[in-house]
């Protein structure tokens, strides 16, 4: 049994990865600033309140975690406009502070950070870890720098510490992003004006979830950075078509084509996450929007 502490614990991805770990045994420690209750369905063995943005508070409760999953962050392009230097502050340094916190007592720092860092890549060609970084946004921008800073420390000092990109990300506790679900059970229309053609790599939080704990839990992460995406390109009128596979009175109006305000680029390879903790999504889109369906009408 390990004690994992889980930074953004009011998130949606971090509210999953404490339901998986409490699943299996472990010790799940939830810190945000806040805890809005209408966010909250997973339980924790203790929640904390701190700022990541306070190193002494950082070491102080880090003391005792095993590793710590940090899913804190000012997250997505229009957020991130808003205000760059509490993205800065709290993307960048917020992370170095929970880095060295980890590093002094020996625990593992996982990194939740982006696949849009990639860039626009119209060719679609998959992309490995290897490739570079363009990013295009404030937001990619702060998410670079975190993971060079987390591969310099581990390069530099040794720590243990990993960066992990996610793709599209939908399921339960969805903020950022329009995946259909909770409006069209609400009775809404969704209008999309464009991008019924735009491709995604759609990513299950459930699946998320479990790379990082899987991640967190692993002998040893051979690697600084990892994809953790769903790894196929699906449309965005697919997706919708799943929606309405589940719910036949869904009302959703898309227009075709590319929508020139999402990133646009190809699937994440996964071959690291396969190697280095036995870790691939379980979750296609139709199964993931079952999922997450079944998970609402169970409230």
């Amino acid at each position: 049994m390990a004690r994992l502490l889980v930074t953004g614990g009011s998130g949606m991805v971090a509210q999953h990865v404490a339901e998986a770990a409490l699943a299996g045994g472990h010790e799940v420690v939830l810190a945000d600033v806040s805890w809005p209750e209408d966010r909250l369905w997973a339980g924790a063995t203790e929640r904390l309140s701190f700022d990541i943005r306070d190193a002494e508070a950082c070491r102080q409760h880090a003391a005792g975690a095993a590793a710590i999953i940090h899913c804190a962050a000012v997250v997505g392009p229009l957020r991130a406009r808003l205000d760059p230097q509490l993205t800065l502050a709290v993307n960048v340094n917020g992370t170095a502070n929970l880095l060295e916190a980890a590093h002094a007592q020996g625990a593992r720092l996982l990194n939740v950070s982006t696949a849009t860092l990639y860039g626009n890549r119209p060719d679609l060609q998959p992309l490995a870890e290897t490739d570079p970084a363009d990013p295009l946004t404030i937001y990619d921008g702060s998410k670079l720098m975190s993971e060079s800073w987390c591969a310099a420390h581990r390069r530099t000092f040794g720590s243990d510490s990993a960066s992990f990109r996610t793709g599209f990300v939908y399921g339960r506790g969805n903020q950022i992003g329009e995946y259909f679900l909770p409006r069209v059970l609400a009775g809404e229309t969704v209008e999309e004006k464009a991008g019924g053609d735009h491709p995604c790599d759609f990513t299950y939080v459930v699946d998320l979830a479990e790379a990082l704990l899987a991640a967190a839990l692993a002998p040893k992460l051979a690697n600084s950075v990892y994809n953790v995406t769903g790894g196929v390109l699906r449309t965005r009128g697919e997706f919708a078509g799943a929606v309405r596979a589940l719910l036949p009175e869904a009302k959703i109006v898309q227009a075709p084509g590319i929508d020139p305000g999402r990133h646009l680029r190809g699937a994440c390879r996964l071959a690291r996450a396969k190697a280095d903790f036995a870790w691939q999504p379980r979750f296609s889109v139709e199964a993931g929007l079952a999922d997450w369906l079944g998970r609402l009408r169970s409230l």
